[in-house]
């Protein structure tokens, strides 16, 4: 015979509740297992490892384990090929001190993200001179929501380029 869902729920709430009382009768007790505890302690980091803060890793949504150490990592860079080294020091930067995204990976090498970095300028100066040009300083200013100081100081120091 079919169960109907108030049933269904009203039993996956009592298994939830069996389940806690049983948590809290070994945990009075001083035994068992539970695995969070384990997260939170450890066993020895690698040599070379540098240690995570899981205050400063609070900004991650995950359901997904946090790191406990942060160790290098080899990779091989998207844009030219070449075999590179994320080390520990810098995970720690960018997961704890940039606030990066738990899941992410380095995955260009410097030289390639200084590049990208520049091409990424070169189109922003194209597009707000092109902006300047075609609608005048003041419209410009008012669609990039800028002061017009802020684009006429950017103009003087970028050039006509």
């Amino acid at each position: 015979m079919k169960k109907s869902v108030k049933q269904r729920r009203l039993e996956i709430r009592a298994e939830r509740l069996r389940k806690a009382r049983k948590a809290e009768t070994l945990a009075a007790r001083g035994g068992g297992y539970f695995p969070w505890e384990e997260a939170r302690n450890p066993k020895a980091p690698p040599a070379g490892a540098v240690a995570a803060n899981w205050d400063e890793l609070a900004h991650n949504n995950t359901y997904g384990p946090l790191p406990h150490f942060y160790v290098d990592l080899s990779f091989r860079c998207a844009g030219c090929g070449s075999d590179e080294l994320w080390t520990a020091k810098q995970q720690k930067w960018w997961y704890e001190i940039a606030k990066g995204d738990i899941n992410s990976t380095a995955k260009y090498c410097r030289a390639c993200r200084n590049l990208h970095r520049q091409h990424r300028d070169e189109a922003r100066q194209v597009h707000i001179r092109g902006l300047i040009a075609k609608r005048g300083l003041q419209a410009a200013a008012e669609l990039l929501q800028k002061p017009v100081g802020e684009l006429e100081r950017y103009v003087s120091e970028v050039g006509n380029g």
